[in-house]
């Protein structure tokens, strides 16, 4: 990279340098965009796909099974994690003065 005095250059010939700076940067850019394209377009084909079938994959999300923490005592089959929305029959025990502490597994 060659050193380049800018310090005493004029305003209008920083303006004429600036103006050819970004023209070089906006034309690099592009190119480079293009060559990653072709890069990403051509580890897809060789993985059997196209790269726009791998832009439209969304990535899944797992999430593990959380435990159920309370039993409806008058339903065994019925539980809750203690997560979200309390479920109709835990709050018809509270409603009824009982107290989930009871519900515990």
């Amino acid at each position: 990279m060659s050193n380049i005095d800018i310090s005493s250059l004029s305003v209008a010939e920083l303006a004429a340098l600036k103006g050819s700076i970004e023209s070089i940067i906006e034309g690099r850019r592009e190119s480079e965009l293009l060559d990653l394209r072709q890069t990403f377009e051509d580890m897809a084909e060789k993985a059997g796909f196209t790269l726009e079938e791998v832009m439209q994959a969304a990535p899944t999300k797992k999430r593990a099974a959380v435990l159920p923490k309370y039993r409806n005592p008058d339903n065994h089959e019925q539980t809750w994690s203690g997560r979200g929305r309390k479920p109709g029959w835990v709050e018809a025990l509270i409603a009824a003065g009982g107290d989930l502490q009871d519900c515990l597994i």
